[in-house]
């Protein structure tokens, strides 16, 4: 049937109806085709104020330096200090004498933390069932036989509540649940619980879960936690495996990554698999470097009736994931933004098996599934620690006013050393933390 006389064309789209149709488009693909129908479609996309964008995480880099965006580096921590890790709005960091504390940048706030070579050990037992006990052929042992203080690593922290914090400390990829509070002189582990593979821990109604590493998709554990008043430090009391990942057969030429987060009541593990190749020098079959490429990514629900993850394909809500070793969270973001539904990632990987070379972020997005770069002018060197998320909604003046007062309280405590025997300014802002 031909075109009816008089009836309006695609092109005759006022430009009010053309900017709705705009904003509705669900992916960042079909915004860029948009302008590509004809002019009246192109000045319709031109004239479309787009909203702001939703709060975005500040970027802390391997050295300590911190990156906001678009504004660049922001923040440089003073001479002497070293960044170990974030726990959301917290900065784990140490000194040279190895004294560690805890810094939240926006609220100034912190807690005074024993170095990661300090360690007092309970020995009531922790209680494992059979099912959630490290195979024979894993496990090297209990954390107090194993432990080398030149490398000692955290690979996950939870600030808990004022009076309690966690932390997954490692060697290498074996490591134990350290617990203290802030202030204490030494870290509170298990004398008889041994090492295991864990990464990614979280505080959930009450209880600390991370994910066991035996399997693909992994293991999630539950740790109960002794913390009473009248107790004399925290401990573990009891683990718990509550989802038992089956495994997967392998898979060649890939590299899969694991996260952990709470959204909306419920926990959620993303998986990331990772296309690699390996470089091999001349003559060697096994020797080598592995150099990253492409990634999809994966997200699964807990299903504690069934035991088991259910995989989703929406995170609904208007859920943006932010994704980082350590350190993940889900943020609520506009209806009108491109950002729900999508995965911002960091380049994580730091062993020695990875190939030295320049990292940064990407951006995936679930609606079309696709890899999008979501930071092309932020770069860094990858080291032997990651990159990670620093969360707040302050802005940049902010942050470097949070580097001059961190260079205050190093300079006073250089100049009054029973200032850092008390904790600093530890009781300052400290109940910003999570209750």
């Amino acid at each position: 049937m031909g075109q009816v006389q008089g009836s309006p064309t695609w092109t005759d789209l006022p430009p009010e109806l053309l900017g709705l149709v705009f904003f509705c488009l669900p992916t960042r693909a079909d915004r860029a085709f948009f302008p590509a129908v004809c002019r009246t479609w192109c000045s319709a996309a031109r004239q479309c104020r787009l909203p702001s964008p939703s709060p975005v995480p500040w970027l802390v880099l391997p050295g300590g330096n911190v990156i906001s965006f678009p504004h660049g580096e922001t923040f440089q921590l003073p001479q002497g200090v070293h960044y170990n890790n974030s726990c959301g709005e917290w900065l784990l960091l140490s000194r040279d004498d190895d004294s560690c504390f805890l810094m939240n940048p926006f609220t100034k706030a912190t807690m005074l933390l024993p170095s990661l070579s300090s360690y007092s050990y309970y020995e009531e037992p922790v209680e494992v069932p059979k099912d959630c006990m490290p195979q024979e052929n894993e496990t090297p042992g209990p954390w107090s036989r194993n432990k080398d203080a030149e490398e000692i690593s955290v690979l996950s922290l939870v600030v808990c509540s004022t009076r309690l914090v966690a932390a997954i400390v490692a060697v290498g990829a074996l490591g134990t649940i350290a617990l203290c509070r802030p202030g204490a002189s030494a870290w509170s582990v298990s004398s008889h619980e041994d090492c295991r593979c864990l990464s990614h821990m979280v505080f959930f109604q009450g209880k600390l879960y991370a994910l066991d590493s035996n399997t693909d998709p992994k293991d999630l554990i539950a740790i109960h936690i002794v913390d009473n008043h009248d107790c004399s430090e925290p401990r573990v009391s009891r683990i718990e495996r509550l989802i038992q990942g089956a495994p997967l057969p392998p898979q060649n030429h890939f590299f899969c990554k694991h996260y952990l987060l709470e959204s909306h009541g419920t926990l959620l593990m993303i998986r990331r698999k990772l296309s690699i190749n390996a470089e091999l020098p001349s003559g060697r079959r096994y020797a080598g470097t592995l150099v990253a490429g492409s990634s999809k990514f994966e997200v699964f629900e807990a299903d504690f009736e069934q035991g088991s993850w259910s995989e989703l394909r929406t995170l609904g809500n208007g859920q943006a994931l932010f994704l980082g070793l350590g350190c993940s969270r889900a943020v609520r973001v506009s209806p009108y933004d491109l950002s729900r539904d999508c995965l911002f990632f960091i380049d994580d990987y730091t062993n020695w098996l990875w190939k030295k070379t320049t990292t940064s972020c990407g951006v995936y997005d679930m609606k079309d599934e696709k890899v999008y770069s979501s930071l092309p002018t932020v770069s860094w060197k990858s080291g032997d620690l990651p990159a990670t998320w620093l969360f707040s909604q302050g802005k940049p003046d902010e942050l470097q006013a949070a580097g001059e007062h961190l260079q205050e309280i190093v300079e006073a405590e250089e100049e009054d050393p029973e200032m850092r025997q008390c904790g600093g300014a530890c009781a300052a802002g400290a109940s910003s933390a999570q209750r």
